[in-house]
């Protein structure tokens, strides 16, 4: 069966995925290894990256992104966002295209990366356990300026809401101080001495 096939199958009107059963089987269909026998041109993955970035990307319930983020996706998302950053998409893969086809192809991925992670819950945990942060902050400096402004606004605005401005990765929320009890014996002037 076409991988084209395969992914109208588990989509809903809208070009989300169709319930949480299918979200398994869209981690399935995530090629890690470029050299899989649907794929066989650089052009071809990039292609087929985008189109899987963007049934993320049109999905809206929150069980489907839970369960993608629960069953690997993010990580994989972070694969490809690496490697289309660093220039290693479809190492390996016989005939890519021109370099100008390919740059615009990875822009376009990059771009439906983000659309996709700007969606995903992800939390702390996952910002911890796999490097997607830090590969989002590589793109601030990306040639394409509309993919600059994207990777801020995912980590300024959206990351930002979900994890919540308190989170020690973004610095002190002034709403959640907790005042420090004084030790007794000490006077004000004894905090000055060291």
């Amino acid at each position: 069966m076409k991988l084209d096939d395969e992914i109208a199958n588990i989509l809903d009107k809208d070009g989300g995925l169709l319930n949480v059963g299918v979200v398994e089987r869209l981690v399935q269909l995530m090629p890690n290894d470029p050299q899989d026998d649907v794929v066989s041109k650089v052009a071809d993955v990039l292609a087929c990256r985008s189109m899987l970035a963007g049934v993320i990307a049109a999905t809206e319930n929150a069980e489907c992104l839970n369960q993608f983020v629960h069953l690997g996706g993010l990580w994989s998302l972070d694969d490809w966002l690496q490697e289309a950053h660093k220039g290693k998409v479809g190492e390996g893969v016989e005939g890519g295209g021109s370099p100008k086809e390919c740059d615009k192809g990875v822009e376009d991925l990059l771009l439906a990366l983000l659309q996709a992670l700007d969606g995903l819950p992800v939390d702390l945990k996952a910002l911890k356990t796999c490097s997607v942060g830090k590969s989002v902050n590589h793109l601030w400096s990306h040639k394409n300026p509309e993919i600059q402004k994207k990777a801020r606004k995912l980590q300024r605005t959206s990351w930002l809401h979900q994890l919540g401005w308190h989170s020690p990765l973004f610095g002190v929320d002034t709403q959640v101080v907790v005042p420090i009890p004084k030790r007794s014996g000490f006077s004000d002037d004894d905090a000055y001495k060291i």
